[in-house]
């Protein structure tokens, strides 16, 4: 199985939601975080970039792949995405609804894999959580 958060807004760019990494970002961008908030984020944001592999297509300024990332499901993840909670309470504080999708196969194309998550291409959209 596997999981992506991710927004309402559709990305110009992928034609897919906006993941929760970019939704939260957004706020911060828009300079709608407090003080507080800002440094939730920044700890929040140091810790995923220590402990969650990069696909390389993030490093391609402009991921012309056009690939979107999903959590496996699996023991490593559940810890991962238990460390997204300042996410999901910066979302519930400013009002941002976060979407769990869930789907049982792969959910497109699959153009990078880890031990924690999948990056795909091509893809639809499953059932909503």
């Amino acid at each position: 199985m596997f999981i992506r958060f991710h927004g309402k807004a559709i990305s110009p760019f992928t034609n897919q939601p906006y993941g929760i990494f970019a939704v939260i970002y957004f706020l911060k961008r828009d300079g709608k975080l407090s003080s507080l908030d800002l440094q939730l984020y920044e700890t929040t944001v140091n810790w995923f970039e220590e402990h969650l592999p990069n696909p390389p297509y993030y490093d391609d300024l402009n991921n012309s792949i056009r690939a979107v990332t999903w959590f496996k499901d699996n023991e490593s993840t559940r810890h991962m995405i238990n460390n997204l909670q300042p996410f999901f309470d910066l979302a519930e504080k400013y009002s941002v609804e976060i979407i769990k999708s869930v789907a049982n196969k792969p959910p497109g194309t699959i153009v990078y894999e880890d031990a924690l998550q999948i990056g795909v291409t091509a893809f639809a959209y499953p059932a909503q959580s």
